[in-house]
C-alpha cells in the first residue's frame, strides 16, 4: 500500500514544475512486482494527470484573477503550437522540462477542459504503459 502512495505522490509533483522524475521508481515497482504492473501504471497515471492538471488549472484560474502580471505570455512557439495543433499537443506533456510547461499554456490560454484532460491521460498513460510494458 505504501508504495502505491509513494508513487502517487512522486507521479503527482513529477507533473508540476518540481524537477522530478517519476520513471525510476515506476520501473523499480514494476520489476519487483510485475504482477501488479496494471495498478502501478493506473497510480503512476493518475498522479502525473492530476498533477498537471493542477498546473493547467492554476494557470487558467491566475489568468483569469490577474494575479500573474499581464507581461507573463507563453513562448511565442508554444503559443502557436497550442493554437495550430489544439490540445493533442498535450499528449507530449509527458516530455522532459517542455513537458511541464504545456498544460501551464494550456490553461493560460483557456483550451477547452474536457479535451485537455483526455489527451493529457493519453500521453501520460501511454508512457507508463509503454515503460512498464517492455518490463514486464
Amino acid at each position: 500500500m505504501v508504495s502505491f502512495l509513494v508513487l502517487f505522490a512522486v507521479a503527482f509533483i513529477a507533473a508540476t514544475l518540481w524537477p522530478l522524475g517519476t520513471e525510476l521508481l515506476f520501473i523499480g515497482l514494476v520489476r519487483q512486482s510485475g504482477d501488479l504492473f496494471i495498478a502501478y501504471w493506473l497510480v503512476a497515471t493518475l498522479g502525473n494527470v492530476l498533477g498537471a492538471w493542477l498546473m493547467l488549472m492554476l494557470a487558467r484560474w491566475a489568468r483569469q484573477a490577474g494575479v500573474v502580471s499581464s507581461r507573463w505570455q507563453p513562448s511565442q512557439a508554444t503559443e502557436h503550437s497550442m493554437q495550430r495543433w489544439g490540445t493533442p499537443v498535450l499528449a507530449m506533456a509527458w516530455l522532459p522540462v517542455v513537458g511541464d510547461l504545456l498544460p501551464i499554456a494550456a490553461g493560460w490560454l483557456r483550451l477547452p477542459l474536457v479535451s485537455s484532460a483526455i489527451w493529457l491521460t493519453l500521453g501520460k498513460g501511454a508512457r507508463f504503459f509503454l515503460i512498464g510494458f517492455w518490463l514486464v
